[in-house]
């Protein structure tokens, strides 16, 4: 008869994988200012979509149009282009609906990208860092979450070991500073 001290243990835990897999997708991203990733799983643990931030299919990664910096031109802003990590882990998923799924981010949910996390059906929420300069866009986000019963949380706040390993595993990877006073866009 076995005991739990000769059951054999993972090296890494449910939260540590799944925000692993977010981590390492957001290696797979060209665009230099913030490098996102995302994975969204079922409830019984299951991974069922992963995505980066990107251009959409077909449009040539090499034309600096794409990756300009000039906010007050939408037409030369990188926003105008750039498909977020969660957005295309929910176009990426291979069923849907969602109800019921865990999303992993390494970034803190934009607005837009909030409500495709609640039309999709997914419950959870759970992010790596959070822009503290976009304070108002977090606090739309939430208050979709809120009404929507969404539950977001950081990784930080509800397993301090989980979030450990994947900043050690986001600086292992040169990935986005994790610090709590980032600048990035």
């Amino acid at each position: 008869m076995s005991t739990d001290a000769n059951r054999p243990k993972a090296l890494i835990g449910w939260h540590e994988m799944f925000m692993g897999v977010a981590l390492l997708a957001s290696a797979r991203s060209k665009d230099h200012r913030a490098r996102n990733g995302a994975s969204i799983v079922s409830p019984d643990q299951r991974i069922l979509g992963v995505g980066y931030n990107g251009l959409p299919r077909g449009c040539d990664d090499g034309d600096p149009v794409y990756w300009s910096d000039n906010d007050e031109d939408p037409f030369h802003s990188r926003h105008s282009y750039v498909v977020h990590a969660e957005i295309n882990a929910i176009l990426n998923c291979v069923v849907h609906p969602l109800r019921e799924a865990t999303i992993y981010t390494t970034q803190f949910p934009c607005p837009r990208c909030a409500q495709a996390i609640i039309q999709a059906g997914i419950r959870n929420v759970v992010y790596l860092r959070e822009k503290k300069h976009h304070a108002a866009e977090n606090q739309a986000a939430l208050k979709m979450f809120a009404a929507s019963g969404v539950k977001c949380e950081s990784m930080e706040a509800f397993d301090p070991g989980a979030y450990g390993w994947s900043r050690d595993l986001a600086g292992a990877l040169q990935l986005a500073p994790m610090s709590r006073g980032e600048n990035d866009v």
